[in-house]
């Protein structure tokens, strides 16, 4: 049975077309084209969404410091007209919980001017991409035209060899039959 699969496989690999180097080539630069293409679609499209989350987490972040700000001046207000020990401790609370708001949108606005300066780097980066796609473009139509032209002067070649082929044939049966001819003396 085993000796069948590595007869199966062998004549699986001889009725395989060889693949030409340049046919291997020329698949790996179409590879590589379309996954220039793709990362370019996605390469700025995740750092504009990085910096929207980082946009959107601090608007909430503000949102809740605008409340907790209304909060403190409330409870300050209620700790000024009454004074008792629960309202104090109420500011405090509130406070804190300004205070670590504070510190959250400090670092949310941190981590937005990060994804602002990667978004910035990546543009130009983004330039190079489009160049390069437009260069292996570029350089895929013109290796087509030289591929026609070179396939156009195989054939010119391949025609002008049959036809001095055909000549040389046509002298060589006119020699045979000269030298045929009996001389009529």
């Amino acid at each position: 049975m085993a000796k069948e699969k590595s007869r199966k496989q062998l004549s699986q690999e001889t009725t395989k077309p060889a693949t030409h180097p340049v046919e291997k080539l020329e698949n790996q630069f179409q590879l590589l084209q379309r996954e220039l293409a793709n990362s370019r679609k996605n390469y700025l499209a995740s750092y504009k969404d990085e910096v929207l989350a980082a946009r959107e987490r601090m608007q909430q972040i503000q949102t809740k410091l605008r409340k907790a700000r209304k909060q403190v001046a409330r409870a300050a207000v209620d700790a000024r007209t009454t004074g008792t020990r629960s309202t104090k401790n109420q500011l405090k609370k509130t406070r804190a919980a300004s205070l670590l708001l504070t510190d959250s949108l400090q670092e949310a606005r941190k981590i937005m001017a990060s994804a602002q300066r990667k978004l910035h780097a990546a543009k130009p980066f983004d330039r190079k991409l489009a160049a390069r796609a437009k260069v292996l473009a570029k350089f895929e139509k013109d290796w087509d035209r030289k591929m026609r032209e070179e396939a156009a002067t195989k054939a010119a070649q391949a025609k002008k060899a049959a036809a001095k082929r055909r000549s040389t044939a046509r002298k060589r049966a006119a020699k045979k039959l000269a030298g045929k001819k009996p001389s009529g003396n």
